[in-house]
């Protein structure tokens, strides 16, 4: 009994920081710790391990209060789950009410709209009938994007409660406008910001007074982290957005207090798991500091956080790894606090979702609520050396971005100059490269490479186009600043969505900018992917490279491994064999393949004496056969492998997707896909 006793008063001895570093030093053989630090996109430096005294100069923070870097309710999501907001589309109005009645009664907890991916227009009251029939929009809470403007779309919704005789005080989330978001992705906008500003002003008093719960102005971060971003712009071009959306609405009459409880934003989660949640703790911080900056209240400084799955990480290939990467994302954004939450469904890159992929997507959320249970803890990451660390980081550096873009003379100012999107193009290329040369792996796309797989079948979606609605045609004009009751009126007597936005249009000239580009970071390696098909399917096989493996099994298979990944992260076919044990043999081997591009593959030592005589032998029966080697030599050796013959050298630090080209078009491949 006293053994047992003194078993259960033994603890284990309290590490110290000098003893860690002294075996970590050990395990580097010699090389300075500091290998073991390493540089984000942000250019935020990562230590290897972070102690208390990381965080001995950050406040304390507790959830609930201010400046609510640990959430804004102090009891998490215990009483309030996170919203599951998934973005419903499809190709008309009424299959629209069929999908989303579906999902509701599946676990969809907020009906989500963007009006830009919606599959059809919502152009007349009759459309908002049928897509809100049987569905209780008193029930649920709705968000709905309407892009660069809300006027239309809103005066149609309130239009349809007048008609049904519900009480607009029910209606609860978001229908919001962002027209610098719009701006940033198309580059320019349907009619002038000045009218747009008038328009959101306006919204919002008259929401104010007729949609308590409705807030009407939303701040996108998806158009910079689509582009390729950092998290760091991705907060600063964001708030520097709020803060005009908040002076214009100020100029135009309203309190802070009035346009920031009626702001939402919205922001995409990428891959970077601590980096995510870091930016969503940084971003109510950062929000909370700006509105106290205002004059703003403690409610007024709470932030309204919806969140979604990144775009921009997806792949066409290997598409069902989406499935963790939504997954990842979705953890990140759940444990960094968002208040509404929509999961991408697998093949969002490859077609419109179908039952399938947003069951998936949907349940990815429920499965972390319910069986997860991570709304059982109150602000996970909080107290973590590491995060706590990385969120103080994210914050004071997207500070000194935002504080740069205001001395230039705020968000339009910037984008019109083009420095928002020299910025994110920066960061962009940079994380481009880094996927060319494999630095950065994409599991199935440039790692991994599965070129078995059937690919997942498109599905065409129809689109409906506003110019191919015909209603009937009503005069809509605008007179003064009553912009909000003068689209209700005429929603109400029938007039389409068309017919408003027409009338908007005529308000004022509009902006042009240079759009940021929006991409995926799978897409350079999807495109040689796809000319590989092509050629396949002209020519009856893929581009192809065969192996000269020498020696036994354990000699060439890692280079082999290494060199098949390599090419057929690019949809080559890749010609193996167990290994020639002589040069004789190996050449004799290699014509026989009748190939045109060889890579040999073995250890430093075989190819000593090996393959000067292996691509003299090689080049002198076929002069114009290409000969490459696997892995790195000397200069010296390099230099004699040259003149011997050898083409290239194919090795970890090789531009794999610049090699992949220059491949292809050696072999006559078509890399825009048509014939070559």
């Amino acid at each position: 009994m006293a053994d047992l006793l003194t078993m259960k008063n033994a603890s284990f001895p309290i590490p110290k920081y000098d003893e860690w570093e002294q075996e970590a030093e050990k395990s580097l053989k010699g090389k300075p710790l500091e290998k073991l630090v390493t540089t984000t996109y942000e250019q935020l430096q990562i230590k290897p391990i972070y102690i208390r005294s990381d965080i001995e100069t950050t406040p304390e923070q507790y959830p609930g209060f201010p400046s609510y870097v640990r959430g804004t309710e102090p009891d998490g999501y215990m009483k309030k789950p996170w919203a599951v907001s998934q973005a419903i589309s499809a190709k008309s109005p009424k299959e629209w009410n069929e999908i989303a009645t579906y999902d509701i009664a599946r676990g969809q907890t907020e009906i989500h709209l963007i009006l830009d991916e919606l599959g059809f227009s919502i152009t007349s009251l009759e459309d908002v009938e049928t897509m809100f029939s049987g569905i209780s929009l008193s029930d649920y809470s709705i968000r709905l994007d309407a892009g660069a403007c809300s006027l239309s779309v809103l005066a149609l919704f309130i239009a349809y409660f007048h008609k049904q005789q519900l009480p607009l005080d029910s209606l609860r989330g978001t229908i919001g406008m962002d027209p610098l978001s719009a701006l940033a992705i198309k580059g320019e906008l349907p009619t002038s910001l000045s009218t747009l500003y008038d328009v959101m002003a306006d919204v919002t008093r008259w929401a104010k007074e007729q949609l308590p719960l409705i807030k009407t102005i939303i701040v996108h971060g998806e158009p910079y982290h689509h582009g390729g971003a950092n998290a760091v712009q991705e907060l600063a071009f964001s708030f520097a957005t709020a803060v005009e959306y908040i002076n214009e609405c100020l100029k135009r009459g309203l309190t802070v207090d009035e346009v920031a409880e009626r702001m939402s934003f919205s922001f995409a989660i990428g891959a970077d798991f601590f980096m995510e949640i870091a930016k969503l703790r940084a971003a109510r911080a950062m929000w909370s500091n700006i509105i106290q900056a205002f004059g703003g209240s403690e409610r007024a400084q709470k932030m309204s956080l919806h969140a979604r799955t990144s775009y921009f990480t997806k792949t066409v290939y290997d598409p069902y790894v989406n499935m963790l990467r939504a997954s990842a994302e979705a953890f990140a954004a759940i444990v960094g606090g968002a208040n509404s939450l929509h999961v991408s469904p697998f093949d969002e890159a490859i077609r419109p979702a179908d039952e399938f992929s947003r069951r998936i997507a949907r349940n990815t959320q429920l499965i972390l609520l319910e069986e997860a249970h991570i709304g059982k803890v109150i602000d996970p990451a909080g107290g973590s050396y590491y995060v706590e660390t990385l969120t103080v980081q994210v914050a004071e550096e997207a500070w000194k971005l935002f504080q740069q873009i205001e001395a230039k003379g705020g968000m339009t100012k910037v984008l019109e100059e083009g420095f928002v999107q020299a910025e994110v193009e920066k960061v962009a290329k940079l994380r481009e490269q880094n996927v060319k040369m494999r630095k950065e792996k994409i599991v199935g796309t440039n790692f991994y490479a599965n070129l078995a797989e059937p690919p997942v079948q498109q599905r065409s979606a129809s689109e409906q186009s506003l110019d191919e609605v015909h209603g009937n045609e009503v005069n809509v004009t605008f007179s003064g600043t009553s912009w909000m009751q003068t689209a209700v009126s005429f929603a109400q007597r029938r007039a389409t969505a068309q017919d408003i936005n027409a009338a908007l249009a005529t308000a004022g000239p509009s902006i042009a900018i240079q759009p940021i580009r929006q991409w995926r970071l799978a897409e350079p390696f999807e495109q040689l992917r796809k000319a590989a098909e092509h050629h396949s399917e002209k020519s009856g096989k893929r581009p192809t490279v065969h192996l000269i493996n020498l020696g036994a099994i354990p000699n060439h298979k890692a280079r082999a491994d290494f060199i098949t990944g390599f090419f057929e992260a690019g949809g080559f076919a890749v010609v193996k064999n167990d290994g020639y044990m002589s040069n004789e043999e190996a050449v004799k081997g290699a014509l026989a393949a009748g190939g045109t591009h060889y890579i040999v593959c073995g250890t430093d030592e075989s190819y000593i004496n090996t393959v000067p005589a292996l691509a003299s032998e090689l080049k002198k029966a076929n002069p114009q056969l290409k000969l490459y080697v696997a892995g790195k030599q000397a200069p010296d050796i390099e230099n004699t492998f040259v003149q011997a013959g050898i083409d290239g050298f194919i090795h970890i630090g090789s531009n794999c997707y610049e090699t992949l080209v220059a491949f292809m078009k050696e072999m006559g491949v078509a890399l825009d896909g048509q014939k070559g």
